[in-house]
């Protein structure tokens, strides 16, 4: 899906704490993963990387990592709540935004997290749930770095969703244009 985009070579580590010395070689990581522990080492490295400039496109179960950390919140914006069973919803692409663009309405089946939501955080996509708006995908910056974060990413069928992986490719596009305060509109 994100390895096959023309301009980006990928390489797979195992865990937060194998993250490679060069890390600032490095124009963006992607975390799709779910992690109870970071060390403090290797939590200190990664708030590095991305407030000299790193980029970060964190998916789904990212947020629901590192749950005993307030710095890994601050990072990606937003700390996994909740979710109720797997079921179809609408991702509603908000007015505006030149990261996503041209990506229209569509469905999926997946789960809808809901979180709680640092300050600072741009939504891109939301959901509707119950009447309230419920941001699937955002961006923020934190130091000089940029990171997205997509929620959906529970099913694989919802990965290989042609609109949902134009989502992530042109997320991960946007974090890796390097070092910039706000996103550009």
């Amino acid at each position: 899906m994100l390895s096959g985009m023309k301009g980006f070579s990928v390489e797979h580590i195992e865990s937060m704490g194998l993250l490679p010395n060069d890390l600032m070689a490095f124009n963006a990581l992607v975390l799709y993963f779910h992690s109870e522990h970071i060390s403090d080492s290797a939590l200190n490295y990664f708030e590095q990387y991305i407030s000299t400039g790193g980029g970060v496109l964190a998916i789904h179960s990212a947020t629901a990592s590192f749950m005993g950390s307030s710095c890994y919140m601050d990072i990606i914006g937003g700390r996994f709540k909740d979710h109720g069973p797997i079921s179809t919803f609408e991702v509603i692409p908000v007015p505006k935004s030149k990261i996503f663009t041209p990506i229209q309405p569509f469905l999926i089946k997946d789960e809808l997290y809901i979180h709680d939501l640092k300050p600072g955080i741009r939504p891109h996509f939301i959901a509707m749930d119950e009447h309230e708006q419920v941001p699937l995908v955002w961006t923020r910056s934190y130091g000089r770095g940029r990171v997205c974060y997509a929620s959906p990413g529970h099913q694989a069928e919802t990965m290989r969703h042609p609109h949902y992986q134009r989502l992530l490719q042109q997320g991960l596009k946007w974090v890796s244009e390097g070092s910039a305060q706000t996103e550009t509109e």
